[in-house]
């Protein structure tokens, strides 16, 4: 279970920079397309959705890689048992918020679809389509935290950190003391 989980957080960050790079693809196009006269329709909402799309894509493989930012000030002062429960709390809450979160997207695309709503640019497409992968997106995040908090509350598996935050709290840091060594 562990390998296909991190399997699938992996295919959606590598989803999520495809994405980047059919922006980078679309917007060469677009000014490509400048020099010889060309306009390309719609590039401009082409572009909006892949961001989107990449963002939320790539929710769950940040947060398991020790990507996201956190604010450790506080939690870095504090013992490693009370930094667990801290964090088992904070994992509880946010399964339910992003759980809400993927549910709401869900539903969102299940009534594009429906309806059949299409996007307000120069080249209409079906709505559904360009909303599935956020929903999609948040889906696998809301399964990356529950991971996490079903590990953290069974195995008392801390939240990954990411190389300079591990690096940070290794090494000390040592600060002069004399007016010589400012300069």
């Amino acid at each position: 279970m562990r390998t296909t989980l991190d399997k699938l957080y992996l295919a959606a960050g590598a989803i999520s920079g495809l994405c980047i790079v059919l922006i980078c693809l679309v917007i060469l196009t677009r000014v490509i397309g400048r020099w010889f006269g060309v306009v390309i329709p719609s590039s401009d909402d082409i572009s909006g959705y892949l961001l989107a799309s990449a963002s939320f894509l790539a929710l769950a493989y940040a947060f398991r890689s020790g990507a996201h930012i956190r604010v450790s000030l506080f939690t870095s002062r504090l013992s490693d048992n009370v930094v667990i429960w801290i964090e088992r709390a904070v994992l509880s809450v946010a399964s339910l918020f992003v759980s809400f979160l993927g549910y709401q997207l869900v539903y969102m695309v299940w009534e594009s679809y429906e309806f059949d709503e299409v996007t307000s640019g120069y080249i209409p497409m079906p709505l559904w389509l360009v909303q599935l992968p956020m929903a999609i997106g948040a889906v696998i995040f809301a399964l990356a935290i529950i991971d996490s908090a079903v590990g953290s509350w069974l195995f008392s598996t801390r939240i990954p950190k990411s190389e300079e935050e591990t690096l940070a709290e290794s090494t000390p840091v040592e600060m002069p003391l004399n007016k010589e060594s400012h300069g």
